[in-house]
């Protein structure tokens, strides 16, 4: 890389980070001194803020790095279970969103494990739903530190993928200290503008580096026919992993903290019914994207050293387009990470200072900024311990965050409309399902072909039902009073 290009690159990074701590002292400034204001930021976003703060928050490094990776491997059959199934994902906005927003709204909830505990009237499971979401959450997290650490490495070669990644964690940190949850969502306004111009560009340049289209996928299918089948490259995409995927991106993303907070900070249901229109829409046209040129890249002459199938789209934007095309498309894949880490950053932050914490208004958003600098610290130890690059961002992912996360669903939604659920169900249900996901990764029972994930949701949701039935309702009279509001 020439030294020119280089500066070229380390002046458009730097004015990107310059930007975001622009829109997060902004934020800082309209801010109040309220845990309401600093932690949902009044309640107050519209379609449009709401909209984009759900998509930028929703594409990581997955989206740009892991998913295009993917892709390369398995081909086509990527997009199908991505973009489908993310889609679908819109009708739990209103399935589970709704009713989230209605009563954060009547009983002013501000985090997803006071819903919970408040709905069952327990501490423990209030805890223990926190605790899942928090640890389950980090390695999240941290991934898109790792993603952002290859992005920057790929822009500037002098510098390592840990000190990318490390240098990521600490602007993220700065500007979601500054301007709490409006800060975090109004940057996601501005990243998610980046992300799709970036990834529109992306792949219009790569089809004509390649010769159009047509050409592209005439090369890509000469090399692999497989791509273009639904098995895939890899005969990966089986029925029951097809299926699996599909459960999984509806049930597992809206127990994200990031997402289920999200639901609190609608400013009506006009707001979200938007968002659940147009939230398909969008992710199935900039799902394509990363899969067109994951699939290309078969076919244009590059070699991808095992394990680092998660640089095929930098390899292929930088190889195939011009170097400002490039810069700017990695500057669209920081965005995508760096919009979804910030909401990881403070949702986390806001449950462990609002739910552990005693009720001080002043301390509580104290504590959340030092929470902020503690989760920080966690996810560089593992960016530079913890991480494995021969899994890859979407198979550490997988084994990590959706896995557990997917657990909740059945409380989740026991919560806002089964009234005979019990909180020894519910919490019999986590902690089952939990356990059998490790029994179940570990190949000490069978998963007939399905993922480890929806093994462990099935089982969890049985759990509730069976345990529920067999221990006491709560009191009509709360039940009665809960649901009626």
């Amino acid at each position: 890389m020439e030294r020119v290009e280089m500066m070229f690159f380390i002046f458009f990074l730097l004015l990107y980070f310059l930007l975001l701590m622009i829109f997060g002292w902004y934020a800082h400034k309209k801010t109040k001194k309220t845990p309401e204001d600093y932690f949902l930021a009044s309640r107050s976003f519209g379609p449009f803020v709401l909209f984009f703060t759900l998509i930028a928050t929703n594409f990581s490094a997955f989206t740009f790095l892991g998913f295009a990776g993917k892709a390369y491997k398995s081909g086509f059959g990527q997009y199908g279970i991505m973009s489908f199934g993310t889609a679908m994902m819109a009708i739990m906005f209103y399935v589970v969103g709704r009713k989230v927003w209605l009563l954060g709204k009547k009983r002013g909830y501000i985090t997803p494990p006071e819903l919970i505990g408040d709905r069952f009237q327990s501490v423990f499971l209030k805890w223990l739903f926190l605790a899942v979401m928090v640890i389950f959450t980090i390695p999240y997290l941290a991934t898109q530190a790792i993603g952002a650490g290859y992005i920057i490495q790929s822009m500037v070669s002098d510098v390592s993928l840990e000190i990318g990644a490390v240098v990521t964690i600490l602007i993220i940190t700065v500007y979601v200290l500054l301007g709490g949850m409006r800060g975090s969502s109004w940057t996601d306004v501005l990243q998610g503008i980046i992300m799709i111009v970036a990834l529109f560009l992306a792949v219009v340049f790569v089809a004509m580096g390649l010769g159009g289209f047509e050409y592209a996928n005439h090369l890509a299918y000469n090399s692999n026919p497989s791509l273009f089948t639904r098995p895939g490259g890899e005969n990966f995409f089986t029925p029951q992993i097809w299926f699996s995927f599909m459960m999984l991106w509806i049930f597992c993303d809206p127990m994200f903290p990031q997402i289920f907070s999200r639901f609190y900070t609608a400013e009506n249901q006009r707001s979200l019914k938007y968002s659940m229109i147009f939230y398909p829409v969008v992710v199935s046209i900039l799902f394509f994207f990363p899969v067109l040129i994951g699939v290309w890249a078969n076919g244009a002459g590059i070699q991808i050293p095992s394990g680092s199938e998660d640089m095929v789209l930098p390899i292929m934007v930088e190889k195939f387009t011009p170097s400002w095309i490039f810069g700017f498309v990695m500057i669209g894949a920081l965005a995508a990470l760096m919009s979804t880490a910030d909401s990881q950053l403070f949702s986390l932050s806001t449950m462990l200072s609002h739910d552990i914490l005693p009720r001080r208004y002043k301390s509580e958003i104290i504590m959340g900024k030092i929470i902020i600098i503690a989760l920080s610290a966690f996810a560089i130890i593992f960016v530079l311990f913890g991480y494995n690059p021969h899994e890859g961002i979407m198979g550490t992912l997988v084994k990590t965050t959706f896995s557990g996360l997917v657990v909740l669903a059945p409380t989740a939604i026991a919560a806002l409309y089964w009234k005979r659920a019990t909180k020894y169900g519910c919490i019999a249900s986590v902690l089952i399902g939990e356990i059998s996901i490790f029994i179940l990764e570990m190949n000490i029972i069978p998963t007939f072909g399905f993922l480890s994930a929806i093994m462990g949701l099935l089982i969890s949701s049985i759990v509730l039902i069976v345990v529920s039935y067999l221990t006491p309702p709560q009191p009509k009279s709360f039940i009665d009073n809960y649901f009626n509001s």
